[in-house]
């Protein structure tokens, strides 16, 4: 890398934070301004254990002045320019020599009726707590329902019939044959097992067709009445790609070479909003790390898929790692270890004991420091 060569980080998340961490690891004078409109990372992954009450909102927060070595500016991009090299946002104009764009993605409604106007998202820590407060404040016998059983639509369940004992109606919906999609049917038959013995009831096999007050429709003719509709159906690319100016596939994403450069010259996009990715964080993890290796000279493993733990609460997960299916407290100790070593890897080994001791307990579950 050439040094002194500045490089502007927009967006925190799990690709932005993996990039600066491991570019530290070689190189610790190239100037980096990391550019987020929060001051802080969200662990999105643990985020539906707030958002059920399970969990305190601090303890899913990295603050970015904790990080060493890094220039943090809150503020929102609003255009910008790539010829001139610079971007402008609400905290005026940024100049940069390499420009890394790891936005993230937003809420899909699919075009939905009636999605954004009567349901709730989970997206982020505002969404987390609105979730909590408004669980808080619904009547006893209100239901619930929750469209999307992939990983946060199933997480989200658990953990609400969990902690949420006054709830007496609880339904996931997933479009798909089965939940979690993409995952071994004797992992999913698992988790619906798991959800089933928390007395959630699970429909499968039918999308939601329009949503309207206190009223879900499903699309074989189903109507669930709801006091609280939380959507988790999936996830777009972030429209900043687009709106920048950046070529993009047909979903909005970032069209980039294996290198993760885009046919703008400096500027490369990691993350959900690259095309050609699955949108998951352990790959926007792997993007992170093997952009920093290439602007670094050097040489870093493939992208691959590692697996996936998904919190089905009590300590307990069910997960596929590499080709091992696992079920029960391994796994979900498997998920409390991964999430040390991200806090270890972002702020250090000191910090993240700290981290975890004052974040107490998980799901009654004392994290392992």
């Amino acid at each position: 890398m050439q040094q002194n060569r500045s490089i502007l980080v927009v967006g925190g998340g799990y690709a932005g934070l993996a990039f600066i961490s491991q570019l530290r690891q070689y190189d610790q004078t190239t100037p980096v301004t990391l550019i987020d409109k929060n001051p802080y990372h969200t662990m999105l992954v643990e985020s539906h254990q707030v958002a059920a009450g399970s969990r305190s909102p601090a303890s899913i927060l990295l603050p970015f002045d904790h990080i060493r070595n890094l220039r943090f500016l809150r503020a929102e991009v609003l255009g910008g320019d790539f010829r001139a090299k610079h971007l402008e946002t609400t905290a005026g104009r940024v100049s940069y020599d390499r420009l890394v764009l790891a936005v993230g993605s937003v809420d899909h409604d699919f075009g939905v009726p009636g999605v954004r106007e009567h349901c709730q998202t989970l997206r982020g820590l505002d969404d987390a707590v609105a979730i909590r407060d408004r669980l808080a404040a619904l009547p006893a016998d209100a239901p619930l329902v929750i469209a999307g059983g992939g990983l946060t639509g199933v997480e989200l369940a658990a953990h609400i019939a969990l902690h949420r004992a006054s709830c007496r109606s609880l339904t996931l919906v997933e479009a798909a044959p089965s939940l979690l999609p993409g995952l071994p049917d004797h992992l999913a038959r698992a988790a619906r097992r798991r959800l089933g013995q928390l007395g959630v009831n699970v429909i499968t096999g039918t999308p939601v067709a329009r949503v309207e007050p206190g009223l879900a429709h499903l699309q074989d003719g189903t109507a669930l009445p709801y006091g609280l509709m939380v959507w988790a159906c999936g996830v777009k690319a972030h429209p900043l790609v687009a709106a920048l100016g950046l070529p993009t596939d047909r979903a909005g994403r970032a069209l980039v070479g294996p290198d993760f450069r885009t046919p703008v010259p400096d500027v490369y996009v990691i993350g959900d909003s690259a095309a050609g990715h699955t949108p998951s964080a352990q790959l926007a993890l792997q993007q992170g790390r093997a952009l920093a290796a290439r602007l670094s000279g050097r040489a870093h493993a493939p992208l691959r898929n590692k697996g996936v733990l998904v919190d089905v609460g009590q300590g307990r997960a069910v997960g596929l790692v590499g080709r091992l299916m696992l079920r029960g407290l391994l796994p979900g100790w498997l998920k409390r270890v991964t999430e040390i070593a991200w806090i270890a890897r972002v702020l250090g080994w000191r910090a993240a004991i700290g981290h975890l001791r004052g974040a107490g307990t998980v799901d009654g579950v004392r994290l392992p420091v």
